[in-house]
C-alpha cells in the first residue's frame, strides 16, 4: 500500500498539529508494516521514522519552495502525488492537493477556527481556509476529528457522516518530575516558586494578552504578591498587542521579573515546568482540543482553563473552568491559589498515540 501525507506540519518546531502528525506517523509505521509512506513538503522535514519505507518528497523546483504553504499544496503537491501512484492520501493538515480520482482521501479536522474565531487568523491563512476547507472536507472519502466537540461542530456545519474521533495523546516524557529535577530547571531559567505557567504560541486565540493584564492587575492589588507568571511558547502572528503588554510588564521597575516569557521550550523542560507550577493556566478563546491541558494533567499540575467543550475533553473533571474573560480569569486565579495540587493522571487513564493511530490506520486501509 502506498500512503501519501501532507508533511507541511512537520516543518520547523513541532507544536499542535505538527506534534500530532509526528506521533501518529511513528505509530503508523508499526501498525501498517506493509505500507510505503510518502511525505510531501516544500522543504526537507524530519521524518517521524528512519526507514526505507518512508520517503520525504521535497519540492524539486527552487522557485516553488517560496510559495505560501497552502499555495504549494494546491499548485505543486498534486504533481508529486501523481508520480508516486498513491493508493490513499492522508490530509494530515485537513486540506487536500489535487489528486487522481482513484486515490482514496482521508482528512483529519483539528478545529474550525476560521469560522469560530476568524479574527485570530492571518489574512492569507483565513482566506485560504474560507476557499478550500469546506470543499476539501466534503470530497474526502473519510473524515476524522480530534475531539467530539470538533466533530459536533463539523457535522452541524457540513452534515454527512464523520468516520471517528482520534484524539491527541501525551508521550511518556510528560510525567511528574521530582523536586531536584524541578529545582534544576527553574534555576536554569531563573524562575522562583510559586508560579503560574501558560503554554501557547503567541497568537490572539491563546488569549495571553488578557491573562497578563489580569495577572498584573491582581498583583498590583496585592492578591498575587509572591507569584510569577511564566510563559512558554514561540512567536506567532498578530502578536503586536501582546508584545506591547509584555514590554510594559518587563519594563516595570516596581515589579521586575513577575512576568517571564521563555520562548519555545523543549518537551523535557516543559514537563518539569508543568511539574513545578502552582497551576497551569490555559485561557484560550477557542481550541480544537487543548493538548497542553492534557500534558499538564499528566505531570500533576492543577489546571485552570477556558470553559469550552473541546477543552473539557482534555481537562476532565479535575480542572477548574472559567469563561475566557477578565472576570473569569480573576475568579479562576483566586480559586487555584486556595486549591491544593492535583494528583497526576495515572498512565492507564490517558489516551495513547497508539490508540489514536490505530483509528487512522484502519481508515487508511479502507476498513
Amino acid at each position: 500500500m502506498r500512503v501519501g501525507l501532507d508533511g507541511r506540519a512537520l516543518q520547523g518546531r513541532r507544536t499542535g498539529v505538527g506534534r500530532y502528525v509526528f506521533e501518529i506517523c511513528r505509530e503508523l509505521d508499526t501498525l501498517i508494516p506493509e505500507a510505503e509512506f510518502f511525505v510531501y513538503a516544500p522543504e526537507p522535514v524530519e521524518l517521524p521514522v528512519t526507514s526505507g519505507r518512508w520517503r520525504c518528497r521535497v519540492e524539486p523546483r527552487r522557485w516553488a519552495r517560496g510559495l505560501k504553504p497552502i499555495a504549494w499544496l494546491k499548485l505543486r503537491a498534486g504533481r508529486l502525488c501523481r508520480e508516486d501512484r498513491l493508493d490513499v492520501f492522508w490530509a494530515s493538515a485537513t486540506l487536500l492537493p489535487p489528486l487522481p480520482a482513484e486515490v482514496r482521501r482521508l482528512t483529519t479536522v483539528y478545529d474550525l477556527t476560521f469560522r469560530i474565531a476568524p479574527e485570530t487568523m492571518g489574512s492569507t491563512h483565513l482566506m485560504a481556509h474560507r476557499m478550500f476547507f469546506g470543499p476539501d472536507v466534503r470530497r474526502a472519502d473519510q473524515r476524522l476529528a480530534i475531539s467530539h466537540g470538533t466533530a459536533v461542530r463539523l457535522q452541524a456545519w457540513l452534515g454527512g457522516p464523520l468516520a471517528a474521533v482520534a484524539p491527541p495523546a501525551v508521550s511518556s516524557v510528560f510525567r511528574p518530575r521530582g523536586p531536584e529535577a524541578v529545582k534544576g530547571t527553574l534555576k536554569s531559567f531563573g524562575i522562583s516558586q510559586p508560579y503560574f505557567l501558560a503554554v501557547g504560541t503567541w497568537e490572539p486565540r491563546k488569549n495571553l494578552e488578557l491573562l497578563i493584564r489580569v495577572f498584573r492587575t491582581m498583583q498590583s492589588e496585592g492578591e498575587l504578591g509572591g507569584y510569577r507568571l511564566v510563559l512558554a511558547g514561540g512567536a506567532g502572528w498578530k502578536d503586536e498587542r501582546l508584545r506591547a503588554v509584555l514590554r510594559t510588564a518587563l519594563g516595570s521597575a516596581g515589579d521586575p521579573g513577575s512576568v517571564m516569557p521563555l520562548g519555545f521550550v523543549g518537551d523535557d523542560q516543559l514537563a518539569t515546568l508543568y511539574s513545578g507550577c502552582h497551576a497551569f493556566v490555559f485561557p484560550s478563546r477557542y481550541e480544537g482540543f487543548g493538548l497542553p491541558v492534557l500534558e499538564a494533567r499528566a505531570c500533576g499540575a492543577t489546571v485552570l482553563a477556558s470553559d469550552i467543550p473541546e477543552i473539557r475533553e482534555a481537562g476532565g473533571e479535575d480542572a477548574i473552568y472559567v469563561p475566557p474573560t477578565a472576570e473569569g480569569l480573576r475568579k479562576g486565579l483566586r480559586c487555584v491559589i486556595a486549591r491544593s495540587r492535583s494528583p497526576a493522571l495515572a498512565p492507564g487513564l490517558l489516551p495513547t498515540w497508539q490508540g489514536s493511530a490505530a483509528i487512522v490506520a484502519s481508515y487508511l486501509r479502507g476498513i
